[in-house]
């Protein structure tokens, strides 16, 4: 084997082990924040959040799986959409929700982000062109360690995001909706306090 090829094989595993090693880091928070929101400990630092400028970066972070998957993402949040909210852990709730509809829509899904600007409140949505979630499986969705049909996905998480997602959105004093027609896809809805 020549030098070129074992440097690319090493760098293949390092780039592996990097990404295995970010996934149970990402795990271990997911849990410790869960435990935080139960305990009462986690705190929320409320502040006006564009919720556009948010998108994007949200967006801009999972393009590389949205690549993978053939997924296209359609952002339609006006700049004027701002709500009340923590920050980071909006970002974290959004990576959650969006993360889940480029692994589990299929491949070539197609995503819709958008937000409804209400007089109290602003609720974004994010729909997918999906398989969608039956009865049975919405009924486990926010049960922790549940993954809904995808033991065999090695990406897909230990089953934490939509209940720390939720939590997160309740303890912000918004409410988090999920919608879902078998064969047409699904809609998570996030609404907050408008800022």
């Amino acid at each position: 084997m020549c030098s070129s090829d074992l440097a690319a094989r090493r760098k293949e595993a390092l780039s592996r082990i990097d990404s295995a090693a970010t996934h149970i880091l990402s795990l271990v928070e997911d849990t410790l924040d869960i435990a935080r929101v139960e305990a009462g400990a986690l705190h929320v630092n409320p502040e006006a959040v564009p919720l556009a400028t948010l998108v994007d970066e949200v967006v801009s972070l999972l393009a590389p799986l949205a690549a993978q998957r053939d997924a296209s993402i359609d952002q339609r949040v006006s700049a004027s959409s701002s709500v009340r909210a923590d920050r980071v852990r909006l970002r974290q709730v959004l990576i959650n929700v969006l993360g889940n509809a480029v692994r589990y829509g299929g491949n070539s899904v197609h995503i819709v982000i958008d937000a409804v600007n209400e007089p109290e409140h602003v609720t974004l949505r994010v729909a997918d062109s999906g398989p969608g979630i039956n009865e049975e499986m919405m009924q486990r969705l926010f049960v922790p360690f549940e993954r809904l049909g995808a033991k065999g996905n090695l990406d897909g998480g230990a089953g934490l995001g939509m209940m720390l997602a939720r939590n997160l959105v309740d303890l912000m004093g918004g409410t988090l909706t999920v919608s879902s027609t078998v064969g047409s896809g699904t809609t998570v809805s996030v609404a907050l306090p408008r800022a």
